[in-house]
C-alpha cells in the first residue's frame, strides 16, 4: 500500500513538472495558449429594464443583449440559465442563453481594427445551442466591405437632381464581401462551428473605384433561426483568429461601461420616458455629403442593386417605417449616425418614435463658434419643426410630435447633447477648446444636469484639430468620449481611404454606420450595473478664454447705433457677426489684427455667420472691423460675460468728491455709458465694489493725460488716455476705451480713479465675478455686538464681503482680509470671500 502511494505521488509530481504557469493558469508545456474570444459579451449579459416600467419582477429576462443587435424588440429573449428548462441548457455553466424567435436573428458587428484583425487572418466561430429539428440554427461569419464597382456614376442617370459624377464606391450601406456559414443535421443540444473563414481584402490607391477592390472594414457574426415555427437557443459563442498569438496586437476585448457617465439619460430610457437629444456639429453630423445620401436599393439580387431610389425629403413609406412620419426631415438625417442612433435606441429600449426628440442643431458649414448664437433658440425648441433647420418634417408642432416631452415636470429641456463633427471649427484656433467649453458651461448654467456625449468625426487622423480639445474636456468634465477618430484612422490602413469618403471630407452612409457603432456603445447596459458617475457641473475652467464664451448673446442689427457701418465695439470678449462686401471674401480685423472669413453672409442665421472671434483679454476694449469694397456689418451677436455689473459715473455708489456729471455723446453707440466726469490732474473719484475682476472705462483724447487706477490703495495701472485707435482706413479715432484689472480675488475692492498730467474723462466701471464655481468660497457666520473685533483664523485672499442683520452694522473701512470691526448694536453676520 505504501509503495502504491509513493508511485502515485511520484507520477503526480512528474505530471506537474510537465506544466508551465502563464497568466496564473496552468497549461501543457509547449502547447499553444488559447486564442482570445473576439466577441464582446459572449456570455450575453443584459439589464432587464422592463421592471422599471411595469413594476413586475422579471429581472431574469430581456429582449435586448448588450453589444448585440436585432431587427426589432422581441426578436430574441435572453434569459438566465436558472430559468431555462434542463433539456435546453447545457451540463456546464453558461450564465445566460438567448432564444431566437422563428425567422429572426441576432448579430454583432465590429471593425477589424477593434479586434486587431487584418486581411488574410483566418477566423473560427463556434456556438452551443439547442434546436428541435435539424438545420434550424444557422451560424455565419460575414466579411463586410464598402461598395465598389468599376467606373463612375451620375445621380441624374437615375432621376436624381445632382448631375455631377462620382466614383462608384461608397454607395449606401456596407455589403457582404464573403459569407462563411454552417448548420447541423443533429437535433437537440448542438455545437455549430464555422472554420477557416479568411478575411479577404484588397485595396487600390487613389479615388478610383474598381470591382476588383475588396474594401473590407469589419466582421459581422450572425446567428439566425431558419425555422418558421420553432424557437432555437444559443449560448457560449466564441470567435477566434488562427494563430492569434503570433500577433500581439490581437486585444482582449472588454466591455466598457460608458453608460455610467450618462446616468440620467440611461435611467430615462429604462423608464420609457421621453428624452430630448441635441445633435451639435456641422454638415457632416446631419448627413450632408457628396454625392447626397440617397435611399439605395440594398438587395443584392435586385436588378437595381445600389441604384438611388429616393432623394431629398424622407419618405416613411419607402423606408417601410410609417411610424417615423414626421420624425425625420430628409434622408440624410435618417442615414446619419444620429438618425441611426435614434432607431437603435427605439429598438434597444422598446420605445416609439415620439419618445426620442432628435433635434439637429448641426448645419452645413457650421462651427461651434456660430452655434453660440442659436443655443437659446434650439434648446428651448422655439424654432418649429423644419427639415433644414432641425431635421423634422414641417407642418406639425413639437407638442404634437412629442407630447410626453412637454408633460414632464422639467419641461422639454434637453437631456443629452452630442458633440460630433468639428470639421468647420476655425474659431480662435488653436484655442477652440474655450469655444467648446463656453457652450458646455452656458448649457450647464441654463439647463443644469444636462448630460453630454463626445463622438467627434475624424478622417485619416488629420481632418480637424479639435478632437484633442474634446479629449481634454472629457477629462475635466467627466464626459464620455467615443473614439471614432481612432477607428476611422485605422481603417484607412485597410481599404481604399476614399471608399467611405469619396468626395471632399463628407462621409457616406457606410461611414456613418461605422461612426454610429461607436456612439452606440455609450448606451449598452448589462448586469451587474456599475455605479453611475455624474458629469461635473461647472468645474474649474480648462481655458482662460472660456469665460468670454459662456455668457448670453446680445444682438445688434444695422439700425443700431452700436454698429458703425463696418465697425463694432464688443460688449465683452466674444462676437459672432454677419456682413458683406462687394469684393469676396470680407476681411475681418479685431483690434487691428487681420483674420479670415469664408464669404459674405448678410442675413441673420442662427447656425451660419461670416466671422466669429473670442480670443481676447477680459475687460479691455475690442473692436471688430470688416474690410473690403463697400464693407458693411449687418448683424453682430456680442457676448455679455456672466455676472457682469455696470457702474456708470451716475451710479449712487460712487464717491464723486464734488465732481460734476456731464453728458457724453458717443459716435459708437455708447457701449460704456452716456455720462462722464472730467477729472483735472490730482482729482479722483472712488467706488466700493464686489468682484474678482474689473474694467475701467474712459474717453481717449489727444490732449488727455494719464489715468491712475488704484485698487485697495495700490496703484494697479497708469493708463495713457491720449492714444487713438487706427482703423483699417488708417484714420486715427479718439473714442471710448477701457482696461481690465484682473485676478483681484473675490471680495470687496475699493477703486480710485485719479487724473494726472492733464484732464481725463471717466465713463464707468464694469465688475465681473469670473469664478468658475463656488468651491473656493469661504463663509463665516455668527453673532456680534457693536465695537467687537473679529479676527479671522485664516486670512481671506482679499477683503471679504460682510453682511450684517439686526442692529449690527459695519463700515467698509473697518474690514480687512484678516479681521473686521463691527459697529451698531447686537445682530448677526455673514462674511463671504475666498
Amino acid at each position: 500500500m505504501k509503495n502504491t502511494l509513493k508511485i502515485t505521488i511520484l507520477m503526480l509530481c512528474l505530471s506537474l513538472s510537465a506544466l508551465t504557469i502563464k497568466d496564473g493558469k496552468p497549461s501543457s508545456s509547449g502547447s499553444t495558449e488559447e486564442a482570445p474570444n473576439l466577441l464582446l459579451n459572449s456570455s450575453f449579459e443584459f439589464h432587464s429594464f422592463m421592471s422599471h416600467r411595469t413594476g413586475k419582477a422579471s429581472d431574469f429576462q430581456s429582449h435586448n443583449v448588450a453589444f448585440w443587435n436585432t431587427e426589432a424588440w422581441g426578436d430574441i429573449e435572453v434569459m438566465r440559465e436558472s430559468h431555462v428548462s434542463k433539456p435546453i441548457r447545457p451540463d456546464f455553466s453558461t450564465h445566460n442563453l438567448v432564444a431566437i424567435s422563428p425567422g429572426k436573428k441576432i448579430w454583432q458587428f465590429f471593425t477589424l481594427p477593434e479586434a486587431g484583425l487584418a486581411y488574410g487572418d483566418e477566423l473560427s466561430l463556434s456556438v452551443h445551442g439547442y434546436q428541435k429539428e435539424a438545420n434550424q440554427l444557422k451560424s455565419a461569419i460575414k466579411v463586410m466591405k464598402a461598395d465598389s464597382e468599376d467606373g463612375e456614376w451620375s445621380p441624374k442617370d437615375f432621376g436624381m437632381r445632382d448631375s455631377r459624377s462620382f466614383p462608384k464606391h461608397a454607395r449606401g450601406e456596407l455589403v457582404v464581401a464573403k459569407e462563411y456559414s454552417a448548420s447541423m443535421e443533429k437535433s437537440g443540444t448542438i455545437k455549430v462551428s464555422v472554420e477557416n473563414a479568411t478575411i479577404i481584402g484588397k485595396a487600390s490607391v487613389g479615388n478610383i473605384s474598381g470591382s476588383k477592390d475588396i474594401n473590407t472594414f469589419g466582421i459581422q457574426v450572425e446567428f439566425e433561426n431558419l425555422s418558421s415555427s420553432d424557437t432555437v437557443w444559443i449560448y457560449a459563442p466564441k470567435l477566434s483568429v488562427k494563430e492569434a498569438y503570433r500577433n500581439s496586437l490581437h486585444p482582449s476585448r472588454e466591455m466598457t461601461p460608458n453608460y455610467r457617465h450618462i446616468p440620467r439619460t440611461i435611467q430615462k430610457l429604462w423608464k420609457g420616458e421621453a428624452i430630448h437629444v441635441i445633435v451639435m456639429g456641422s454638415s457632416i453630423d446631419r448627413g450632408s455629403a457628396n454625392p447626397p445620401m440617397y435611399m439605395y436599393d440594398e438587395d443584392p439580387s435586385s436588378a437595381t442593386y445600389k441604384q438611388p431610389l429616393s432623394e431629398g425629403l424622407f419618405d416613411p413609406e419607402k423606408a417601410g417605417r410609417e411610424d417615423l412620419d414626421g420624425y425625420y426631415g430628409e434622408w440624410r438625417h435618417y442615414y446619419s449616425y444620429a438618425g441611426r442612433l435614434k432607431l437603435e435606441l427605439m429598438r434597444k429600449f422598446n420605445l416609439s418614435a415620439d419618445k426620442i426628440c432628435l433635434n439637429f442643431m448641426a448645419a452645413d458649414g457650421s462651427s461651434i463658434g456660430e452655434s453660440h448664437s442659436g443655443l437659446q433658440q434650439y434648446f428651448s425648441l422655439s424654432i418649429p419643426p423644419n427639415p433644414n433647420l432641425n431635421g423634422h418634417k414641417e407642418g406639425e408642432s413639437w407638442e404634437d410630435l412629442y407630447p410626453d416631452l412637454f408633460n414632464r415636470s422639467e419641461g422639454a429641456r434637453p437631456d443629452l447633447v452630442i458633440f460630433g463633427s468639428g470639421a468647420n471649427e476655425k474659431t480662435d484656433t488653436p484655442d477652440e477648446v474655450a469655444v467648446f467649453e463656453g457652450a458646455i458651461r452656458w448649457i450647464q448654467q441654463n439647463y443644469p444636469n444636462t448630460e453630454f456625449l463626445f463622438s467627434p468625426y475624424q478622417n485619416q487622423g488629420k481632418y480637424t484639430p479639435n478632437t484633442v480639445d474634446l479629449q481634454a474636456l472629457s477629462l475635466r468634465y467627466q464626459i464620455p468620449y467615443m473614439d471614432y477618430p481612432k477607428i476611422a484612422d485605422d481603417l484607412t490602413g485597410l481599404g481604399n481611404k476614399y471608399s467611405l469618403v469619396p468626395s471632399d471630407g463628407h462621409p457616406q452612409a457606410a461611414a456613418h454606420y461605422l461612426w454610429f457603432k461607436q456612439v452606440e456603445k455609450a448606451f449598452e447596459c448589462w448586469n451587474p450595473i456599475f455605479a453611475g458617475q455624474a458629469q461635473l457641473q461647472l468645474p474649474e475652467r480648462l481655458h482662460t478664454n472660456t469665460y468670454g464664451w459662456e455668457g448670453n448673446m446680445v444682438t445688434f442689427d444695422s439700425t443700431s447705433s452700436r454698429i458703425k457701418t463696418n465697425r463694432f465695439i464688443f460688449e465683452d470678449n466674444a462676437i459672432n457677426s454677419w456682413g458683406k462686401t462687394d469684393s469676396e471674401p470680407p476681411v475681418p480685423y479685431v483690434d487691428g489684427v487681420k483674420f479670415e472669413s469664408r464669404r459674405s453672409s448678410p442675413s441673420y442665421n442662427l447656425r451660419n455667420s461670416m466671422f466669429r472671434h473670442g480670443r481676447t483679454s477680459l475687460g479691455d476694449r475690442h473692436i471688430l472691423e470688416i474690410a473690403g469694397e463697400n464693407a458693411k456689418l449687418t448683424y453682430v451677436d456680442s457676448k455679455v460675460n456672466p455676472n457682469r455689473r455696470f457702474f456708470p459715473v451716475s451710479n449712487p455708489n460712487w464717491n464723486l468728491s464734488g465732481q460734476t456729471i456731464e453728458p457724453f455723446h458717443s459716435e459708437w453707440g455708447a457701449p460704456y455709458g452716456t455720462e462722464k466726469i472730467t477729472l483735472k490732474p490730482g482729482e479722483y473719484i472712488e467706488i466700493e465694489v464686489v468682484c474678482t475682476d474689473l474694467s475701467v472705462a474712459w474717453v481717449d483724447d489727444p490732449d488727455a493725460g494719464t489715468l491712475d487706477i488704484f485698487v485697495d490703495d495700490q496703484l494697479m495701472k497708469s493708463q495713457s488716455c491720449n492714444i487713438g485707435f487706427i482703423d483699417t482706413d488708417k484714420k486715427v479715432n479718439y473714442l471710448e476705451n477701457r482696461k481690465g484689472i484682473l485676478n483681484l480675488g473675490f471680495g470687496l475692492h475699493k477703486v480710485r480713479l485719479q487724473a494726472k498730467d492733464a484732464d481725463v474723462a471717466v465713463l464707468s466701471v464694469f465688475t465681473y465675478d469670473s469664478r468658475s464655481n463656488l468651491n473656493s468660497e469661504r463663509r463665516l457666520t455668527g453673532l456680534a455686538v457693536g465695537g467687537e473685533t473679529l479676527e479671522f483664523t485664516r486670512p481671506f485672499k482679499t477683503r471679504p464681503l460682510v453682511i450684517c442683520s439686526g442692529d449690527l452694522s459695519v463700515d467698509t473701512k473697518d474690514i480687512s482680509n484678516t479681521g473686521v470691526k463691527f459697529s451698531g448694536a447686537n445682530g448677526s453676520y455673514i462674511i463671504i470671500g475666498e
